[in-house]
């Protein structure tokens, strides 16, 4: 067996999930573990001479081990089952104490009142904006909610700039816009694109998830018609051959069921971005006795059009 193989049957036993080959090249290499195969927690590295190789997994080791060929043993299972169990035990406490922190921010936040600069840059108004707070920076405070529970909250600065709440957990958690007798379900990823959306198309309630690998984690209670509401992350796709923001909603869909809209013909990426140009475009060429509020209503209409034409009905169910 070659320094490579041996080095590599060294990491799968500590609990990495190396992706591709592993070869000697004296590079930091990192990649998934067994403790969370969602995660690039692992790291990996053997020497270009193949002679000494390093490796952990961050959720257990608290430094790299050493691999030679000629100690080329893992540790034994009972020594990482040990500190697998103490380092599970760690993150969560750690977590815990992260989701309190941010729940006792969240409550000695004000609530919104007006517009926040973040919102008047995108277009939008205080439609939608009843659950949204502000800290004592001028950061928008958003709640992000699992089964109800408060979890952890993103800010959002005036210029745009977001923060998740260190070590608190955003997996499945989202923030719902509200509408009784709502006819269609959206989900998207920001809170822009669901106010835009919220504001434009007056049948639907917002799951905003934050994120696109959260569009398939959040559980969605409402049965009826859904749309989820896709960012086109086109230039991406320029760069590396696949569109993020498309491959997340498609993903979703086959969770959830419910159809995909998908923002086109714009610089920008998502439904908010639409909204901001298209209303641009027609404000340049508008008739005289046209108002820009006519303008608004226009491509607020056309809005509303592509969520409901893209909508799906889906039965109840929560997502794994």
């Amino acid at each position: 067996m070659g320094a490579a193989e041996s080095f590599e049957a060294f990491i799968r036993g500590l609990g990495l999930l190396p992706r591709g080959a592993v070869v000697a090249d004296g590079r930091w290499h990192r990649c998934p573990c067994e403790t969370n195969p969602r995660k690039k927690n692992g790291s990996w590295k053997l020497a270009a001479d193949g002679g000494r190789g390093w490796a952990m997994d961050f959720m257990i080791h608290p430094q790299p081990l050493v691999w030679t060929p000629e100690r080329s043993e893992t540790p034994s299972p009972h020594f990482d089952a040990a500190l697998l169990r103490r380092a599970n035990a760690e993150a969560r406490q750690r977590q815990v104490r992260a989701t309190q922190a941010a729940r006792d921010f969240h409550r000695e936040c004000e609530p919104l009142i007006g517009v926040h600069p973040y919102l008047e840059a995108h277009g939008l108004d205080a439609a939608g904006c009843y659950g949204l707070r502000v800290d004592r920076d001028g950061w928008l405070v958003v709640p992000m909610f699992r089964d109800r529970n408060l979890m952890s909250v993103q800010r959002i600065a005036p210029d745009g700039t977001k923060r998740f709440w260190p070590g608190a957990p955003a997996f499945g958690a989202c923030y719902t816009i509200e509408r009784p007798q709502a006819s269609i379900t959206v989900l998207c990823e920001g809170l822009a694109t669901g106010l835009a959306i919220y504001n434009a198309a007056p049948l639907t309630r917002v799951l905003v998830a934050f994120n696109s690998g959260n569009l398939s984690r959040v559980a969605i209670p409402y049965p009826g018609l859904l749309t989820i509401a896709a960012d086109n992350d086109y230039g991406t796709e320029g760069r590396i051959g696949s569109n993020p923001g498309i491959l997340a909603a498609q993903e979703a869909a086959d969770v959830h069921g419910g159809g995909i809209a998908v923002p086109v013909g714009i610089h920008g990426t998502d439904f908010c971005d639409w909204r901001v140009e298209k209303t641009a475009e027609r404000m340049e060429r508008k008739r005289l006795h046209e108002t820009r509020g006519d303008v608004r209503r226009a491509v607020d209409a056309e809005l509303a059009d592509i969520i409901a034409r893209a909508a799906k009905f889906r039965a109840p169910k929560a997502a794994p």
